[in-house]
């Protein structure tokens, strides 16, 4: 028993002995498992700021309005990041306009009438154009001469000319055919007119040769053709008691003298664009705000356009226009820029001028297809050639109130044209010297 038990010790501490000598086991690798988590970049895209712009004019019609806000939409298509918000004015725009100017109220960007132009631009209310234009390469060049040098005030551009208008001697074919005339031409002369105007005359039927209506708007295209101006160069004085101006108004109201001629009161109308289209006259001189009208309201008349006759020193005309304009306190003048040069581009006015509603102040569209196919557009257009602006200084109303009241005197009083036009000389002497 007792070797037994030492047996199993020995045995024991051989087994013992044996397994501290053995190779020590191959350690199984350990594996670490770690979750790595790939840097990402997550791009969030923040929508960009959207810059609103107001735009204020006049609604002249709907036909007009829809025009302008279709090519505001084609706008906000192409320039998403800019929003334009139209304002129309109603009622008395420039009213409207001098309160919101007064207050620093007034839109970003705004219709600036000829008529007005240089009373805001010496307030200095206005932002000049010139870096604007240079930095998209737009030239004074590419517009029309005579109304981009309109919105011009000591050298800087102040406005873009959206559109314009000059007089056309609108003529009735039908009569002139009844009458065995000659339709008029672009080479016509004061003589010719006059010998049409008293050809065409009827007055027993209520029909006259021309329209000569008491109108500042119309009248001095016969000073500039006698050579004559309404206002010296800087406004300072006016020139309607010169020679050249009297002998213009002896011309122009000599029509109604001898009843060759009427005012549209003398045949019941307001406007003798009315008086046209019901054919109480024969010739009107008129714009070309006259095509649309009487194709609403007369369109039946036969009628034909043609620059007006020139008169003893030449051609003169005049030109209606309106320029967009950026306000001074305009904040983001370089969005209102992108407004004014998209509404103004070639592409822009080429849809103005298809309209039919106005012509296009891009001087490259003078060539433009439309125009051969509308020569009544044709011939307005080219009254800019030689118009002179329609604007005779900061007290331009007053002028004009003064011219008109003059031709009523020669109408309703008989006073003579050379005293109508002193006198109306003197009350704007009067004014100038306030």
């Amino acid at each position: 028993m007792v070797r037994l038990v030492a047996t199993t010790v020995i045995v024991a501490t051989l087994a013992t002995t044996l397994g501290a000598c053995a190779p020590a086991p191959t350690p199984t690798p350990q594996v670490i498992r770690e979750t790595v988590v790939a840097p990402q970049t997550v791009v969030v895209e923040k929508e960009k700021e959207r810059i609103e712009v107001r735009l204020s004019g006049w609604a002249a019609n709907p036909q007009e309005t829809a025009l302008l806000e279709s090519l505001l939409y084609k706008f906000s298509v192409a320039n998403p990041d800019i929003i334009v918000k139209y304002e129309p004015i109603t009622g008395d725009y420039w009213a409207a306009m001098s309160t919101m100017v007064a207050a620093g109220q007034e839109p970003d960007i705004y219709y600036m009438d000829i008529f007005q132009f240089l009373f805001y631009a010496t307030k200095g209310v206005l932002v000049p154009l010139d870096e604007y234009m240079a930095k998209d390469g737009v030239k004074k060049e590419d517009f029309v001469p005579t109304l981009i040098n309109a919105f011009t005030y000591q050298g800087k551009v102040y406005g873009i000319p959206k559109d314009f208008n000059t007089l056309g001697l609108f003529y009735n074919k039908k009569y002139f055919a009844e009458a065995g005339l000659e339709a008029p031409t672009d080479d016509w002369t004061w003589d010719d007119m006059k010998a049409a105007a008293r050809a065409l005359s009827k007055p027993d039927k209520g029909i006259y040769g021309l329209g000569v209506p008491a109108d500042a708007g119309r009248f001095p295209i016969f000073v500039f053709q006698n050579g004559g101006h309404i206002m010296n160069a800087d406004f300072t004085d006016t020139l309607l008691d010169s020679p050249e101006a009297i002998a213009a108004a002896e011309f122009y109201t000599g029509f109604r003298a001898d009843k060759s001629g009427a005012t549209p009161a003398d045949v019941g109308d307001g406007w003798q664009g009315t008086s046209f289209g019901k054919g109480t006259m024969a010739m009107v001189f008129e714009g070309g705000w006259l095509i649309p009208y009487l194709k609403e309201q007369f369109p039946d008349t036969q009628y034909g356009v043609v620059v007006p006759p020139a008169g003893p020193k030449g051609e003169g005309n005049l030109v209606f226009t309106v320029a967009y304009v950026i306000s001074k306190n305009c904040k983001n003048p370089e969005a209102a820029w992108k407004v004014i040069n998209f509404l103004t581009n070639k592409e822009s006015q080429t849809t103005v001028l298809q309209s039919g509603f106005a012509l296009p102040s891009r001087a490259a569209l003078a060539d433009d297809p439309y125009f051969k196919d509308h020569p009544d557009s044709a011939a307005i257009f080219k009254g800019a050639e030689f118009a002179t602006p329609f604007m005779w200084g900061l007290h331009g109303s007053d002028v004009n109130d003064q011219m008109s009241k003059a031709l009523e005197r020669v109408y309703l009083k008989g006073q003579s044209p050379a005293d109508a036009l002193k006198e109306a000389a003197n009350e704007i002497r009067k004014i100038l010297a306030e």
